[in-house]
């Protein structure tokens, strides 16, 4: 098994299934965009974690902190209504947001 290049990415990782699982388990699966949002930044999530766990790149590592940002952004560009997927968009943001700022300054 390969150790990962920073702690913060196998976090960023386990937070993007939180992500995938939240609309479930926070109770705003009836709401189709918010739905369609974590389902994809939450897969993209644990993908890039994955690659910078691996190949250990800035970039990679920038992909995260992009993916935060657009979770922050994401209940103004679309629109949500729901208290708690907005909830869950703005905390797992800044969460994801702060971990991938602090593996790139590695």
């Amino acid at each position: 098994m390969i150790a990962p290049r920073h702690w913060q990415d196998p976090l960023s990782a386990a937070v993007g299934l939180a992500i995938l699982v939240s609309p479930w388990l926070a109770g705003y699966a009836m709401v189709q965009p918010a739905v369609a949002n974590a389902v994809i930044v939450g897969t993209c999530l644990v993908v890039v974690a994955i690659a910078a766990a691996v190949i250990g790149r800035p970039w990679v590592e920038c992909g995260i902190v992009g993916l935060g940002a657009w979770m922050l952004a994401s209940p103004f560009a679309l629109s949500l209504a729901d208290a708690a997927s907005i909830r869950v968009a703005l905390g797992t943001g800044l969460l994801v947001l702060l971990l991938g700022a602090a593996a790139a300054a590695r």
